[in-house]
């Protein structure tokens, strides 16, 4: 019952006859009557899941716990509520629709807590499972080419890309699953192809990228925090060592962050990495005593567990002539240097590329352009213990560039839309990649296809699972 959605977007629509919650009579918990405000998409829709479904089932339990607080079944005609709620933190409320005896819709919220005062609205999204849907929102401005970033509250941040007249974007707009909204929240320096990454404490950093005015590297820093009152605060500095375009960021497990290779404008790349760390509500930068063996730009940075001193794999991109570069290298955080004598070659070197670390830490490597200049269809997975080995093909009609590479709440990776060439037009396929935990091998299946063609565009997962999309080409809405 509990397993979340494979994809999913969202469309504002308040059902008919659903409260907010409601704090009745007495303090006691059991005159505690929860009502959620339920969103989903519009009616006739293939992702809608009313009003056809037979029985809807509340269960009311605390994030990540398999146990279930209270849990009520509701049928056509009945007020869909929760009564005898316990006040508490870390609450989450999921409702599963259910159609001839089978689950077929699903929705949760986000974590909130029930305490004295004014209780909240638990905000849930609702609809059949593994399908799209849209959303009745438009952001300020379309984007393309810009990222998608998790909140440390559950929410997603959209940030960098350009514009219908090729410009630069510099708002950043937020999509609360709290309150169903996208909204912008803050302005950032104009600049392309910056660098995104978040401190353990949740702020978000922005350096680097290209200045549209002087075509130059950025040196700019920006840190970005949403306060209680959900203003948005950007505290900014100058550093020449941040000066990067095509950088790789990665959130080390004490939360550092780590800016690997990366250079100026038609310079040769960085060979030493700088870490980002906070410092109270400021933050410190440093240089890192350490020197890549191939300096490199355009590379991804993969952290390999959660573990406290995990390493990180650095691979792919191109060196200062342009060359793609074949051999990665591993970043050792506790000792602050790279692993000496650890070259792996990847089985195609490739740049515009994703990296996806997987359940069992392994790492797969997904789409990019190989030497010649042509999108790879091939896909590879690294293990510290036997490098890199092939893992399948996309299938075709699959995005090789420009889709978004999602991981899912159970592992698996979704990857939607994008082209199957740098010209090529935008495609509505998506598919899960899955790793057999048994073999190693790796599967792609389609799945429900985008509700239009994107490319470029933006996607994250939200704290209740759902996978939500953002601009690319051709596209004004998410």
């Amino acid at each position: 019952m509990n397993a979340p959605f494979d994809s999913r977007l969202r469309r504002s629509l308040r059902a008919n006859g659903l409260a907010a919650l409601l704090a009745l009579g007495a303090c006691g918990p059991d005159d505690i009557v929860m009502a959620p405000v339920i969103d989903g998409p519009a009616p006739g829709s293939d992702a809608a899941a009313f009003p056809d479904l037979d029985e809807v089932v509340l269960t009311l339990a605390r994030e990540g716990s398999p146990t279930d607080l209270l849990s009520a079944t509701f049928t056509r005609g009945d007020a869909i509520e929760l009564r005898g709620v316990p006040e508490d933190d870390g609450l989450v409320l999921h409702m599963t629709g259910r159609l001839n005896g089978g689950d077929v819709a699903y929705g949760r919220t986000c974590a909130f807590s029930l305490g004295e005062g004014e209780p909240p609205s638990p905000h849930l999204w609702f609809a059949r499972t593994v399908k799209w849907a849209d959303i009745d929102a438009s952001p300020a401005a379309v984007r393309r080419g810009g990222r998608a970033i998790t909140y440390r509250d559950g929410s997603v941040l959209f940030a960098g890309g350009d514009d219908e007249t090729s410009q630069p974007v510099p708002g950043l707009d937020r999509f609360d699953p709290h309150r169903g909204v996208l909204e912008t929240v803050a302005s950032l320096t104009s600049r392309r192809e910056a660098t995104y990454a978040s401190l353990g404490d949740g702020r978000l950093v922005v350096l680097g990228g290209i200045d549209p005015l002087t075509l130059q590297a950025s040196p700019r820093l920006e840190v970005f925090e949403l306060d209680t009152t959900l203003v948005g605060r950007v505290e900014g500095l100058d550093d020449v060592r941040l000066a990067r375009a095509g950088a790789s960021p990665v959130t080390l497990s004490d939360g550092r962050v780590v800016i690997f290779g990366g250079g100026p404008v038609g310079g040769a790349p960085f060979d030493t990495p700088v870490e980002i760390a906070a410092d109270g509500a400021a933050v410190a930068i440093r240089d890192l005593a350490a020197t890549m063996a191939v300096p490199r730009r355009g590379a991804t940075a993969t952290r390999l567990s959660d573990d406290l001193g995990a390493p990180v794999l650095v691979a792919g991109g191109i060196d200062r002539d342009g060359a793609l570069i074949t051999t990665a290298e591993l970043w050792r955080p506790l000792r602050e240097s790279f692993a000496q004598g650890f070259a792996p070659v990847m089985r195609v070197p490739r740049q515009r590329h994703e990296a996806v670390r997987m359940p069992d830490g392994s790492v797969l490597f997904i789409g990019g352009i190989d030497a010649a200049g042509e999108p790879v269809r091939a896909m590879e997975l690294f293990t510290i213990d036997g490098g890199f080995v092939e893992a399948g093909m996309l299938p075709p009609g699959a995005g090789l560039l420009d889709a978004s590479i999602t991981v899912l709440p159970d592992g698996r990776v979704l990857v939607a839309g994008g082209r199957e060439s740098p010209q090529g037009e935008p495609v509505l396929s998506a598919y899960i990649i899955n790793l057999d935990p048994l073999d190693g091998s790796v599967d792609a299946v389609t799945t429900d296809r985008i509700g239009r063609a994107r490319a470029g565009h933006a996607a994250a997962r939200l704290c209740d699972g759902t996978i939500v999309v953002l601009g690319g080409t051709g596209t004004e809405k998410i």
